[in-house]
């Protein structure tokens, strides 16, 4: 038993294509479609995280959103265009297909409740689909086909996950230009237990090639490596997050430092990151060294994001914050922020703080070197993982006469406000619906 299902796993793709084509003719067969230009996006999730900040942006902002139906995983939030994918039963025939894949480590193939957005009735009759994060553990690439057919596909691109076998992000590695294999990161999110990211690249490119999708990319950087992965793809676009620069604003700095409890005469340093200072991929570890080995009795450092070192004389923990206007005034009570980032596209925390006019001390990868100008409203450290650069730059600014200092928080609002404001993403979302509808 044990050697047919080994087998049988070698051909787990063929057999989903194969039901996902019957679940989609009896669907059909059943539901009357009526013909509509609603846009249907999909994303793991509808709030916590960048990718679903900047989906549900769109849903709640482009100019198509009474046509405009949301599909997530989990944390749904109560909406009447908002819904939870509906999870498939555990029946007979996904016990089976979810051993085939444990056997023959073929990543998330098994997850095929998605197919029950067929039974939707605005699903099916969309003429758009949205695609924004499908890693996650809730969706299988075998079912896009199927799910996608006869509809104009736009994805939005907020890592790298596409470009590999598995991992979300490369991690200065060259494997997935040549394909993936060998891989030397499989614990990396999402993890696999056997290496089957050859496989798994060599399938996602093929499914690529079958619906060619118009890819979107917040950042020229991965718009260029997706070029270099996928040269067949017709329609590469870039259109940059873009933050609300009426909620992420400079204020008062004196006043909020009351408000909030904060030391008025200190000079304060700001780290964010999901998990704060745990969170290796941001580069927690190197922020818990610089508090340790901090020597300036009026130096603080806020850290926001959940778990995190214990707080100290100079050492300010905040949990998750959820709402953006507290986000914004942490970023507006703040002199400098940290982000020695080993991973990132174009994150929104930059965005954010640079829209408040709080310069930003970043390493140098992925979009950043899109947004940070180095010495004009904020810092480029190299090196991710030299603690010493980023001291430089701290200690550089900490030396700043105030009119230095305004002038890097003037150029850094002005940067977000010119290029990475939400009116100018919506702007650009909403040609790409209209060109496609």
């Amino acid at each position: 038993m044990h050697r047919i299902l080994r087998i049988s796993s070698k051909i787990l793709p063929i057999i989903i294509e194969f039901y996902s084509f019957l679940f989609r003719f009896r669907v059909r067969l059943r539901l009357k479609v009526k013909s509509g230009k609603y846009i249907s996006v999909i994303n793991t999730h509808s709030q916590g995280g960048g990718a679903a900040r900047v989906a549900l942006d769109i849903v709640t902002g482009s100019r198509h959103s009474s046509e405009m139906h949301f599909f997530v995983n989990e944390n749904a939030f109560s909406s009447k265009n908002i819904y939870l994918i509906e999870k498939m039963k555990q029946t007979l025939l996904i016990r089976w297909l979810q051993e085939m894949e444990r056997i023959g480590g073929w990543l998330d193939f098994s997850l095929i409740s998605p197919l029950n957005l067929l039974k939707n009735s605005y699903f099916q009759s969309s003429k758009i689909v949205h695609l924004h994060n499908l890693h996650g553990s809730y969706f299988s690439y075998a079912i896009l086909s199927s799910l996608v057919k006869n509809k104009k596909v736009i994805w939005t691109l907020h890592d790298e996950q596409l470009l590999t076998g598995h991992c979300s992000c490369t991690l200065g590695c060259d494997y997935w230009k040549k394909g993936c294999g060998n891989c030397p990161f499989l614990e990396t999110y999402p993890a696999i237990k056997k290496d089957t990211t050859k496989e798994l690249l060599a399938y996602k490119t093929s499914i690529l090639k079958e619906i060619q999708p118009t890819i979107v990319c917040p950042s020229h950087w991965l718009a260029d490596r997706v070029k270099v992965a996928f040269p067949f793809l017709k329609t590469i676009k870039v259109i940059p997050n873009g933050v609300d620069i009426n909620v992420f604003k400079p204020m008062d700095k004196k006043a909020l430092r009351t408000k909030l409890g904060l030391p008025e005469n200190g000079f304060i340093l700001l780290f964010a990151a999901e998990l704060a200072t745990n969170n290796p991929f941001k580069g927690g570890a190197m922020i818990e060294k610089l508090i340790e080995t901090n020597t300036f009795k009026d130096t603080y450092f806020v850290t926001i994001g959940g778990e995190t070192m214990k707080k100290s004389e100079n050492h300010l923990p905040y949990g998750y914050i959820t709402e953006q206007n507290e986000m914004a005034e942490l970023y507006a009570a703040s002199d400098l922020m940290l982000y020695p980032t080993r991973a990132d596209n174009l994150p929104l925390v930059v965005l954010e703080a640079m829209s408040c006019g709080l310069p930003v001390v970043s390493t140098s990868i992925g979009g950043i070197k899109e947004i940070i100008k180095d010495k004009v409203n904020g810092f480029l450290i190299a090196d991710g993982y030299n603690s010493d650069l980023f001291k430089e730059a701290i200690d550089a600014y900490r030396l700043f006469s105030m009119l230095q200092r305004e002038q890097y928080s003037i150029q850094a609002r002005k940067t977000i406000v010119s290029h990475f404001s939400i009116e100018n993403m919506l702007k650009e979302y909403d040609k790409l619906y209209n060109n496609n509808l």
